[in-house]
């Protein structure tokens, strides 16, 4: 359900809109169906999708549909539905004032080792703005329109694939120079094939409109000198610096956000406080019913107590007394002479006396119970960066015979053919149990496994949460530093170990080892 446009800031119309199925906001990306760029971009928001850097928004859905416009007609359109990213942009931060160059390190290194991440998959940007860049309430800088703008690119260059990557390297590197020279000088640089950066005033050029920017020392004297000579032959006249975003991440290092502290402070305060505005203002006004007025009683002067309640008082008191003297009397009788037994009482021993006044000591707690064999509900083979299934009989891996084995497909590299990041199996416990330790016996050599916490649902490995590894072969035992109380386990192959001189995982068995959960 879409519900407002956002700014013109792509060649794609974009809304926010509300998910009804996975109840949450997202960004949709339209283009009119007709377009001859439409195709492209369908197939890479299909190919987004398979990317999983944090860094990267989730490319949720992509397709064809019917859109009604404000007049009321009915066109094609496809779409590209993004997870709804929070933050404040690379543009934002510096409608403030230009920023520190750690900060501008920080930001502008996240964002190149997040496309060095895309370009490993085949996606580009090619159209970086300050407004691309977006640092998040919790620390995390995103590149948004990874794949999709690239798509968008008006009549791009009839070359071969090889060198449209180059190329699409070479663009995302001096992109990325450029929100560096921004950053520092709050000017952008007017540079061949490079987008316009709105709410940003151009630098100027030392000589005609489209010579290349002045050098960055004379807008930001105290710029840090690499800085200054990264963008001097990036933008020069030899088509220098780097080739691709890897080089610059490498050129950046080390870098963190440590300057941006204050900055995330106030995002957060403000986001938190618009959030809770949204939610008041949605929601419905309850009335509530007319109740029938209460019987005015005149209350009771504070000042000088009634006659009655003076009585009752001197009454009370007179009665605490009397009950006093009686107890008085009662305990020096209890003490007078005649009243004393004629023999003494047998001596207690010190010993005796604590022996009998001691407490009862505390019963010991029982001890835990000790790590045993878990039962497994159910498995099943998780290819979530893929077409969803993984090999076949994923449930051999639990029928108590090693010979019998679960094995994924074959690829022509351990790291699976560079087509997805990993492939695994999903262990369902059945309840929330306290896992001390996985073992598992798997063919091949080499490869690396993870253990992780989980959720069942269709995707688990978002949200997953790493707590041991090991190497995919042989037999191997996968023991967090602490107990982990989970009821799903996702084994999650990030290498394919060599199994018959072949790239692929053979798993024969898996033994989960815990204690149920205590109450």
């Amino acid at each position: 359900m879409l519900r407002r446009e956002l700014p013109p800031t792509s060649a794609s119309t974009d809304h926010v809109g509300w998910d009804t199925t996975l109840d949450r906001w997202v960004r949709v990306r339209t283009i009119d169906a007709a377009d001859p760029r439409a195709a492209e971009f369908l197939d890479a928001g299909r190919r987004a999708a398979t990317l999983s850097d944090p860094r990267l928004p989730r490319v949720l859905d992509a397709g064809t549909d019917l859109h009604e416009t404000a007049s009321g007609e009915r066109r094609a359109v496809a779409f590209v539905v993004e997870e709804a990213v929070q933050g404040w942009s690379m543009g934002d931060l510096l409608r403030e004032g230009t920023l520190t160059p750690a900060a501008v390190r920080g930001l502008v290194g996240e964002a190149a080792t997040a496309l060095d991440a895309a370009a490993r998959r085949g996606l580009h940007h090619t159209r970086l703005t300050p407004e691309s860049v977006v640092l998040g309430p919790d620390a995390v800088v995103r590149v948004l329109g990874t794949g999709v703008e690239a798509a968008l690119q008006e009549d791009p260059p009839a070359v071969s694939p090889a060198r449209a990557a180059a190329l699409a390297n070479r663009a995302d590197a001096v992109g990325l120079v450029a929100l560096t020279y921004a950053g520092l000088s709050g000017r952008w640089p007017r540079v061949d094939d490079l987008p316009g950066a709105p709410g940003l005033p151009e630098a100027p050029t030392a000589g005609g409109r489209w010579d290349p920017p002045v050098p960055l020392k004379e807008l930001r004297p105290d710029a840090p000198n690499d800085l200054d000579t990264l963008c001097s032959v990036t933008f020069g006249p030899h088509e220098d610096g780097p080739r691709e975003p890897a080089e610059l991440a490498l050129q950046l290092a080390p870098w963190s956000l440590d300057d941006l502290g204050d900055a995330l402070h106030r995002m957060r305060g403000e986001l938190a406080t618009a959030e809770v505005r949204g939610r008041l203002s949605n929601r419905d006004e309850v009335v509530p019913e007319e109740e029938p007025p209460v019987p005015f009683t005149r209350p009771r002067s504070t000042g000088r107590p009634q006659q009655e309640d003076s009585r009752f008082v001197l009454a009370l008191v007179g009665g605490v007394v009397l009950l006093g003297l009686v107890l008085a009397m009662w305990q020096l009788r209890g003490l007078s002479p005649d009243d004393e037994p004629s023999t003494p009482p047998a001596a207690t021993s010190p010993t005796a006396t604590a022996t009998t006044s001691a407490p009862p000591p505390a019963p010991a707690p029982p001890p835990p119970p000790a790590p045993a064999p878990l039962p497994v509900a159910s498995v099943t083979a998780v290819d979530p960066l893929g077409d969803g299934e993984e090999g076949t009989a994923p449930e051999r891996v639990t029928d108590g015979d090693p010979a019998t084995a679960w094995d994924s497909e074959r690829y022509d590299t351990p790291d699976f053919g560079g087509l997805k990041d990993g492939v695994g199996v999903l262990l369902d416990l059945g309840a929330e149990v306290d896992v001390t330790s996985v073992q598992l016996t798997a063919s091949g050599e080499g490869g690396t496994v993870e253990l992780r916490t989980a959720t069942g649902g269709e995707d688990p490995l978002a949200g997953s949460t790493v707590v041991a590894q090991a190497p995919a072969g042989g037999e191997q035992t996968l023991a967090p530093a602490e107990p982990v109380r989970t009821r799903w386990l996702l084994l999650w192959f990030t290498q394919a170990p060599t199994t018959d001189g072949e790239n692929r995982v053979s798993l024969g068995e898996v033994q989960v080892q815990g204690t149920p959960a205590a109450p």
